[in-house]
């Protein structure tokens, strides 16, 4: 028995961890999901695109910072532009967060908190995942990871590498979701209170420099690959300008931005993480107000966290409308006060060896009981991805009546459709959002549209939006005027799919 328990007790907690990570992700697995939404279309065609020689922003328009893209690009290309690759990441990904984050709890507040903490957040998880491959999900393995990097860098002899990889992983979190920073914003504070408070500027300048560091080099790499590529205007544009310019026109009062906060969360509270982490941020507040020196608790750990929380919450809310993956930043923290708040409740319980396996068995208890009540939900997020197949007719209506290098334009946001047909669109604005957005759209940017329309000639253009008529635009000109009337000229409707239009090319214009 001693060599197979040796072999239990080194990798327990991996299984674990990656039992959870699978059933998490199974229901957004090609296997159950064959499509993806619409925000996952996007990065999915991007990164096709990318392993085509295009760049982001430059030759495919979108909002997001390019690490996202990149990550798809990666996954395609390791299984040949199949969604498996891709999922695989998200595996590999999901499966580092979810490790460091156990370890670090396993390490601070022992076993039965990890484990519990664990099925917490990821139960939660399946809740808000939204079909998977967004930014918000690629960005929980380096938010743990910062968490962890905070903790060992109070325990190291050496943190220099603690606070550069600190720097690291901040920045690439930027670069991949610019509202998900909060817990770097929390570090930088808590570590500027700890070093005044204790005069200690020489050292506070050291930990920001080397954090500093950590965070310029990922900013320059970005920064030196799209100039090089002569793309930093467009990038700058798509990923900073149109943010501002959305978050600026879509605020509201605050009372509107409480509502929309509270209704965001309530994904959060089906398996009781969020109301369990609040009772573990009681407890984090009490123990660092007593500083009770003889726990062997992280208080500056613990600060970051209940700085971390209201930091995100204000990061979420920014855009003015939000969506249920953005609630994705909380769970490290919420993880974290979870664990918080079982050690708590253990805490006060005496201790002796009937009493831990009766805690053992209680703790299982419970566990299983949120994970049985919690089934339900988890089924019917399995079927909604499983039933998500609406563009399915049209997908293959376009497979059936094209050729591979034909082009195909999507008015409105379902650039999802020419990933899975494999159908290039013709120009850049792959959705049209940006020439929708009063404020930042100008005349330029639709006569680039219109004119790229024009000269490739897609062999469909087709019309999804019910709200938007197709070529319609903030902005109008004569010349815009003339473009449209030129191109409506040329494309005669020929199919409807639910209320989906397909205009085709015709030569010779349109016959009475």
């Amino acid at each position: 028995m001693g060599p197979l328990r040796n072999i239990i007790d080194k990798i327990w907690d991996k299984l674990l961890v990656l039992l959870g990570v699978l059933l998490v992700l199974l229901p957004v697995s090609p296997l159950n999901m064959p499509l993806a939404y619409r925000d996952s279309g996007v990065f999915l065609y991007t990164g096709w695109r990318i392993l085509h020689g295009e760049l982001p922003y430059r030759d495919v328009w979108d909002h997001k910072p390019p690490v996202i893209f990149y990550i798809d690009a990666l996954g395609l290309a390791i299984s040949r532009n199949s969604r498996w690759g891709v999922w695989l990441i998200e595996v590999i990904l999901l499966f580092a967060a979810a490790y460091i984050g156990f370890v670090l709890i396993k390490r601070i507040f022992g076993v039965l908190p990890s484990v519990f903490s664990l099925l917490l957040w990821l139960l939660s998880l399946v809740f808000v995942l939204q079909g998977g491959n967004l930014t918000t999900e690629y960005t929980l393995p380096l938010q743990f990871a910062a968490l962890f990097l905070a903790y060992h860098a109070d325990r190291s002899k050496r943190p220099e590498w603690d606070f550069f990889l600190i720097g690291l992983t901040g920045a690439i979190a930027f670069f991949t979701k610019q509202t998900a920073i909060g817990i770097w914003i929390a570090i930088v504070i808590v570590l500027t209170v700890q070093r005044l408070i204790s005069k200690q500027g020489r050292r506070w300048l050291r930990e920001m420099g080397f954090i500093a560091l950590g965070g310029l080099l990922f900013s320059a790499i970005v920064v030196v690959y799209f100039g090089v590529q002569g793309a930093l205007r467009q990038f700058w544009s798509a990923a900073f300008t149109f943010n501002f310019v959305y978050s600026a026109r879509t605020s509201n009062n605050i009372a509107d931005r409480l509502d929309t906060i509270i209704k965001g969360v309530r994904p959060l509270m089906r398996a009781g993480l969020l109301q369990i982490a609040l009772v573990g941020c009681v407890i984090a507040i009490l123990l660092l107000i007593f500083r009770r020196k003889s726990l062997e608790v992280p208080l500056p750990l613990l600060f970051i966290g209940l700085l971390a929380l209201p930091i995100e919450f204000m990061l979420i809310a920014l855009p003015g409308r939000t969506f249920a993956h953005y609630y994705m930043t909380l769970l490290p923290i919420l993880a974290l006060f979870a664990a918080v708040a079982v050690w708590g409740i253990l805490s006060v319980i005496p201790s002796s060896r009937t009493i831990t396996i009766l805690e053992y068995v209680l703790a299982f208890l419970v566990m299983g009981l949120i994970a049985w009540f919690s089934f339900d939900d988890y089924l019917n997020q399995l079927y909604m991805y499983r039933d998500f197949t609406r563009t399915r007719p049209a997908i293959e209506y376009i497979e059936q009546n094209t050729f591979p290098d034909d082009q195909i334009l999507l008015w409105g946001s379902e650039t999802a459709t020419n990933f899975f047909s494999q159908r290039k669109s013709p120009t850049r604005f792959v959705y049209q959002a940006p020439l929708q957005q009063e404020g930042y759209v100008d005349e330029g940017m639709i006569n680039e549209f219109l004119d790229d329309v024009i000269k490739n000639q897609p062999k469909f253009i087709v019309d999804t939006e019910r709200n938007n008529p197709l070529f319609t635009f903030p902005i109008t000109t004569e010349t815009i005027q003339q473009k449209i009337t030129s191109l409506q000229a040329k494309y005669c409707l020929v199919r409807r799919i639910d209320f989906w239009k397909f205009y085709e090319y015709t030569e010779n214009g349109c016959s009475k």
